[in-house]
């Protein structure tokens, strides 16, 4: 019993690992914040690039310009006071998810550090709320095509969830030999 639950579990980290994969190599848009003469990528370079423009790049090269200073994310991350109304919205529609980024929970994780510890216990009650709503649905059963609004992290939670959920119906249902 014990290795079958481990296994279900790598399965699922395995999973979350390629979506974060997924997300490094997503686009992201940056603005300059400083004039380059040329900017070396793999996908060819690029030459006079002036303060001020915005160049959609992948998600790992927009860090690299950022933590050298040459840019900043045109994607703000949520501040204390989105988070807070985003809590607020989560708790005052009990059965409704509300749109989050992509990948919301990567990139809270990756811009969110300790320093930030106001936000930490208002992010961990999203959290909660968000997992409450998509175990509701998963026990539901509802197909994953009905259920919005699930960032890319959530969604192989809810398909994880939902496919135990089937096999423990499976397994009671009194119509089956099985």
């Amino acid at each position: 019993m014990e290795m079958t639950v481990q296994t279900i579990v790598d399965e699922f980290k395995q999973a979350l690992k390629r979506v974060e994969v997924e997300y490094r190599n997503s686009l992201d848009k940056v603005s300059m914040l400083k004039d380059v003469q040329k900017l070396s990528l793999p996908t060819g370079s690029i030459e006079n690039i002036r303060a001020g423009s915005s160049l959609r790049v992948y998600h790992w090269i927009a860090d690299k310009l950022v933590d050298k200073g040459l840019a900043k994310p045109e994607e703000d991350v949520m501040d204390l006071k989105a988070i807070l109304q985003l809590r607020w919205k989560e708790k005052n529609n009990p059965t409704e998810l509300q749109d989050l980024p992509r990948y919301f929970y990567l990139k809270i994780k990756e811009h969110v550090g300790k320093r930030d510890s106001e936000v930490i216990p208002h992010l961990k009650d999203i959290y909660s709320l968000r997992l409450s709503k998509i175990m509701s649905l998963a026990s539901k059963r509802v197909s994953k095509s009905a259920v919005e609004n699930l960032t890319a992290e959530e969604k192989v939670l809810y398909e994880c969830l939902l496919r135990i959920v089937d096999a423990w119906y499976e397994f009671i249902d009194p119509g089956d030999e099985g």
